[in-house]
């Protein structure tokens, strides 16, 4: 590695208070102008931060997700079990095979998301990240995981709640 690719990279590495370390990303481009983008980031509580990234053109939404530690080893256990055989997907209200699903939902504000894992046929995961307001039609993205990159956000979440990744 040179120099200056060393110093390119110092700047990214150091984080204040407020922004999470980002811990694992993802980069799927589908054309030139169109990518989706996962990042795992922790939280200052403990948990992580799952965010979706959708680019098309000069147009991006970001949708985020924030796990605490609880539902991050619920996640992460629920992932690993269907990897290794152990545990089949359920049909969810769509009829689609899901493993697991996480809703968060603000009374206050009536905003709600929604994290579901669902399963394709060639063993690959996606991850369904919606968020809206009840009543209105929800913001989405989903991001398709292989099964190895499905393997390696089961590592990851293993050693953030480990402890051994922070």
């Amino acid at each position: 590695m040179t120099h200056q690719a060393a110093r390119h990279q110092r700047p990214q590495t150091q984080h204040t208070q407020q922004q999470p370390k980002t811990v694992l990303e993802f980069f799927h481009k589908a054309s030139e102008d169109r990518h989706k983008k996962l990042v795992l980031a922790v939280s200052e509580r403990g948990g992580v931060i799952l965010r979706l990234i959708e680019r098309e053109g000069e147009g991006q939404k970001s949708v985020a997700f924030a796990l605490n530690r609880t539902e991050l080893i619920s996640l992460a256990r629920e992932v690993e079990f269907y990897l290794m055989g152990v545990v089949k997907p359920t049909p969810n209200v769509s009829g689609r095979p899901t493993i697991v699903e996480f809703f968060h939902y603000n009374e206050t504000s009536g905003q709600y998301k929604k994290l579901t894992v669902e399963v394709f046929e060639d063993g690959g995961l996606a991850l369904v990240l919606r968020e809206g307001e009840k009543g209105r039609i929800p913001d989405g993205i989903v991001f398709s995981l292989s099964r190895p990159e499905a393997i390696h956000l089961v590592e990851e979440l293993r050693l953030l709640f480990q402890g051994r990744r922070v």
